[in-house]
């Protein structure tokens, strides 16, 4: 089941976050994003739509936007690659006419992800935080 977050999802869906990032980053430093953490929890969430998959009332991911910017999609470690992240896309998709996000130059996952949903790369980017590149992708419904 796919809904709207809560704030008191904000803990568990940091957590989220920790683990998936960790994994989908090796290239950032482990301290940054474990301080990321919090401000993730106290600052980030609460200014995002947040859309939550949940099955028999466990989290198992979840993808947050601006507007039509994707600011993040994170899946649980041990729930990735079961067609979670597609299901989350295809929801806020049905609501967009298009969609755009960052994905860094190094996070080939993410890229081969979004290439198979249908974005393309549009430009290439300093992040703004940290000292990577990044691809601006964008989809636009067809």
């Amino acid at each position: 089941m796919i809904r709207q977050a809560t704030n008191t999802d904000f803990p568990e869906l940091a957590d989220i976050y920790h683990d998936a990032s960790l994994l989908a980053h090796p290239f950032i430093d482990p301290e940054f994003i474990a301080k990321d953490r919090r401000r993730m929890r106290e600052e980030y969430l609460p200014l995002n739509q947040l859309y939550v998959y949940e099955k028999k009332g466990d989290i198992l991911g979840f993808i947050s936007l601006t507007v039509d910017h994707i600011n993040g999609l994170f899946i649980q470690v041990d729930a990735q690659r079961l067609g979670i992240g597609t299901a989350l896309l295809n929801h806020v998709k049905e609501r967009s006419k298009k969609l755009e996000l960052c994905c860094f130059t190094d996070n080939y996952n993410a890229q081969r992800f979004y290439f198979s949903q249908g974005f393309e790369v549009v430009s290439e980017q300093r992040n703004d935080k940290l000292p990577f590149d990044e691809y601006v992708m964008r989809w636009d419904a067809q």
